[in-house]
């Protein structure tokens, strides 16, 4: 009899194992989960540690609850001013409601085509609006703010939050890169001849104004010069005059020899005669010396 009774006890407790088995489960702490009863998802795990559920009538699915990433291929997107441009994205997202996600798109890799397709979608409306220069340089942060903020709205609905949507790469399909090369050095030669006909035009400005400056200067020079020499001669004037009245004699003398050395300094040929007044003081010199 004690030993019926101690086999049915460890049959009970070994059922009771097992169900209790069943009826556990552990979330990790990068997991997520969602309980399922036939099938049919009835409720969602965030958070980390041990969870209840009914033996052999649900099970639990899990998904990655750290952040992932989503790398698309380079895709083709024409601007508003219809030029072709291979752009390549990412993005960053996680799961942020299970259950949502569960019955929405079931599994991360619908999910990732679901993606996929919202960032596509998003990008091509918003190159659309956009030229080339706007979408290259312009308002390319723009454009990826954007981006993330209007696709993290429909994301929400598939239970997924986007952290952050980049572009990556911006290129030109090989046939336009010859034709925008070309446009752009047009471009940057139109710009340098401005460049250069304005750095002409302002050297002309500064070599006029340096003309007229000079100009200026050498007539005040010339005034002060033509006063100095006009005040000069007045003195020397003065001196001559005052010479005179004090010794006409030796002014006249003086006056000669200026004379002489000016008519023999020129070496042309004069004829004169002895006695004439240019010749004077030499007369008055023999006389002195025959006495």
């Amino acid at each position: 009899m004690n030993r019926i009774v101690g086999i049915a006890i460890a049959v009970v407790l070994v059922l009771g194992a097992i169900t209790a088995a069943f009826s556990l489960f552990t979330v990790d702490e990068t997991e997520s989960a969602v309980v399922l009863q036939f099938g049919e998802p009835r409720a969602s795990v965030t958070e980390p540690g041990l969870n209840v559920k009914r033996p052999f009538v649900q099970n639990v699915k899990y998904f990655d609850a750290r952040v992932l990433d989503f790398d698309d291929e380079a895709r083709t997107y024409v601007t508003s001013d219809k030029k072709n441009l291979i752009i390549d994205s990412y993005a960053k997202w996680r799961i942020d409601d299970p259950l949502r996600f569960y019955v929405s798109v079931t599994n991360q890799m619908t999910a990732q085509s679901r993606l996929g397709d919202l960032i596509r979608s998003q990008l091509r409306e918003e190159i659309g609006r956009r030229d080339l220069q706007q979408t290259v340089s312009g308002e390319r942060r723009q454009v990826m703010e954007n981006l993330t903020k209007v696709v993290s709205e429909q994301a929400e609905k598939l239970g997924i939050e986007v952290l952050d949507i980049r572009i990556k790469r911006t290129d030109l399909p090989e046939e336009n890169e010859q034709a925008v090369y070309d446009r752009m050095a047009t471009e940057r030669e139109r710009e340098a001849r401005e460049y250069r006909a304005e750095g002409a035009e302002q050297a002309e400005e500064v070599m006029a104004k340096a003309d007229r400056e000079r100009e200026e200067i050498l007539a005040e020079a010339r005034r002060e010069a033509e006063e100095v020499m006009g005040r000069a001669d007045a003195e020397a004037t003065e001196v001559y005059n005052s010479a005179y009245t004090k010794s006409p004699e030796f002014f006249a003398l003086y006056r000669s020899l200026q004379s002489y050395e000016k008519a023999f300094d020129d070496g042309e040929l004069m004829l004169l005669s002895p006695e004439s007044e240019f010749f004077r003081y030499f007369q008055q010199s023999e006389a002195t010396e025959t006495e």
